[in-house]
């Protein structure tokens, strides 16, 4: 059996990532439970008209929300009044590597993918998960390889 590595700077973040989840900036905050609770993604993320990102909501966030409010909040919450921004983002052409980076120095578990640097128009989302998993498969390949190199 012959094992292919794939050194991680030349893994790309398009081959891996998910479907992204939206709601409108205007939806309130009971659509985008519901749409949380559905989709079991952990994260939504909120557009304006145009299809452009302006924020992302985590179920941590609401979770954050129902505690701040003692579990009562008002159903005229709007995405836009709860969301995070600015969403920080990676090129579909960007490396594992660079995703991994990017997400541990801004500790956040999801990075949406977008096709060229600038754009707010998201194609993607790649998670921590995903990331954290493929570094520590490409480094137990590395490590295999190394290991059976020296009992030879």
């Amino acid at each position: 059996m012959r094992v292919v590595i794939i050194p991680l700077e030349r893994l790309i973040v398009d081959s891996l990532m998910d479907d992204p989840v939206f709601v409108e900036a205007n939806d309130n905050i009971l659509v985008v439970i519901k749409k949380l609770l559905q989709l079991k993604k952990g994260y939504v993320l909120v557009t304006k008209s145009n299809d452009n990102t302006v924020g992302i909501i985590s179920d941590r966030d609401i979770h954050r929300l129902i505690l701040k409010e003692g579990g009562m909040f008002s159903p005229d919450l709007l995405a836009k009044d709860c969301m995070v921004k600015p969403v920080i983002t990676i090129v579909s052409n960007a490396t594992l590597q660079d995703a991994e980076e990017i997400m541990h120095v801004n500790k956040i578990n999801r990075l949406p993918v977008v096709e060229k640097e600038g754009s707010k128009k998201v194609i993607g989302v790649i998670n921590y998960e995903t990331v954290h998993s493929n570094v520590l498969t490409n480094f137990a390949k590395k490590w295999v390889k190394r290991s059976h190199n020296f009992n030879r």
